[in-house]
């Protein structure tokens, strides 16, 4: 792969617009069809500037300016002025970024270091054996790239300056309303999305990641990830899915929603999703539902990561996260609270569709 800079391409996603560069010009291409429906033309000052650079070869002990740190919040994260040098991305070892705060404008360079093997020898071997494949290989980097420059940045200014918090959950707007699908990881809640997603009317806003405040929830449209037995159990909703073509892990394929939900939209009703022997849906207190919500995020390591990218821009910005507790009780106490146990080899998602009303709902009680 050769590395030659390529001009900024640009995006806006609820009102923040980025710029990305990169020496790896797939990288860029990368990005630009995950993130199609957002791209924009250059249009004044970014609120984000991000670059990747891309150094083949075995990680660094540090970064130029690292050495020019006054403050030390952590063992692996240098502060000097406003700048910071964050050496140690605990699930993203190879990864080294600057992040640096100027006027309202971040500016985020990412390092990463392609290597293989643990010692020189084994890094010759292996490039050796797989020099086939080396292209396939860095490209399975680019899509925890695209959320640590891309992503991360985004929701922490929608947190910091607009009051939204991120939630691991996916929603679907029918008549101005949202069902909220939240719960652990794996319980199948992107499978219920986009069944629910096939009824007339119905947008999805996604399935994984969602932003809300107080009183509404709003999208973090991301590329769906669902296996074919998903596929197969999504029903109508299957076919509202556009291909990337793109193949991720554990066999799964990337998909475009046909219709996407970008306003903020008032939550009906919020379904905590689980795996149990039996399907069933029963009532859940307000109180319950926001101790499930909060217990799903916690579980989740992409709320995890956002959260600790969050805190390591606000050692620069001079921010702080809005009181999340607070706004949870309010959002909880204006939908009605489910949970939803989905038994082994049946088929929730239409029994889900058939139960909800037309459309979902109009406020809290059963």
């Amino acid at each position: 792969m050769k590395a030659a800079d390529r001009g900024a391409t640009h995006l806006e996603l609820h009102g923040h617009k980025l710029a990305l560069s990169s020496e790896i010009p797939q990288f860029v291409d990368y990005v630009e069809t995950a993130m199609r429906p957002f791209l924009c033309q250059a249009d004044g000052q970014p609120a984000i500037e991000s670059h990747l650079e891309w150094v083949e070869g075995p990680r660094a002990a540090s970064l130029a300016g690292a050495a020019d740190w006054g403050r030390r919040p952590d063992r692996d994260l240098y502060i000097d002025g406003n700048t910071a040098y964050w050496l140690r991305i605990d699930d993203f070892l190879d990864l080294h970024i600057k992040a640096s705060w100027e006027g309202g404008v971040l500016r985020l360079v990412g390092r990463y270091y392609f290597s293989l093997g643990s010692s020189q020898r084994s890094e010759w071997l292996r490039r050796l054996r797989h020099w086939r494949r080396l292209d396939l290989l860095r490209a399975h980097r680019f899509s925890t790239l695209l959320y640590y420059l891309v992503y991360h940045p985004i929701l922490w200014r929608l947190s910091r300056f607009g009051g939204w918090h991120v939630l691991h959950g996916g929603a679907v707007s029918e008549g101005g309303r949202a069902v909220v699908l939240a719960g652990m990881p794996g319980c199948g809640k992107s499978t219920l999305a986009v069944a629910l997603s096939g009824r007339p009317g119905s947008k999805m806003l996604s399935d994984n990641l969602l932003l809300f405040n107080s009183g509404s929830v709003m999208a973090c449209p991301e590329l769906l990830l669902l296996d074919p037995g998903s596929i197969a159990r999504a029903g109508r909703g299957a076919d509202r899915l556009t291909p990337t073509g793109e193949r991720r892990v554990f066999g799964r394929d990337a998909y475009r929603p046909a219709d996407m939900e970008l306003d903020p939209v008032e939550p009906a009703t919020i379904l905590v999703v689980q795996r149990a022997r039996h399907s069933l849906i029963e009532e859940l207190s307000p109180e319950a539902c926001a101790a499930h919500l909060r217990a799903g995020n916690t579980m989740a390591k992409e709320v995890r990561r956002i959260a600790i990218m969050g805190e390591v821009l606000d050692e620069i910005a001079g921010s702080s996260a809005p009181d999340e507790i607070a706004d949870i009780g309010r959002f909880v106490s204006g939908a009605r609270c489910y949970r939803l146990s989905i038994g082994p080899g049946e088929d929730a998602g239409a029994e889900l569709a058939a139960c909800l009303p037309e459309p979902f709902g109009a406020g809290p009680g059963p």
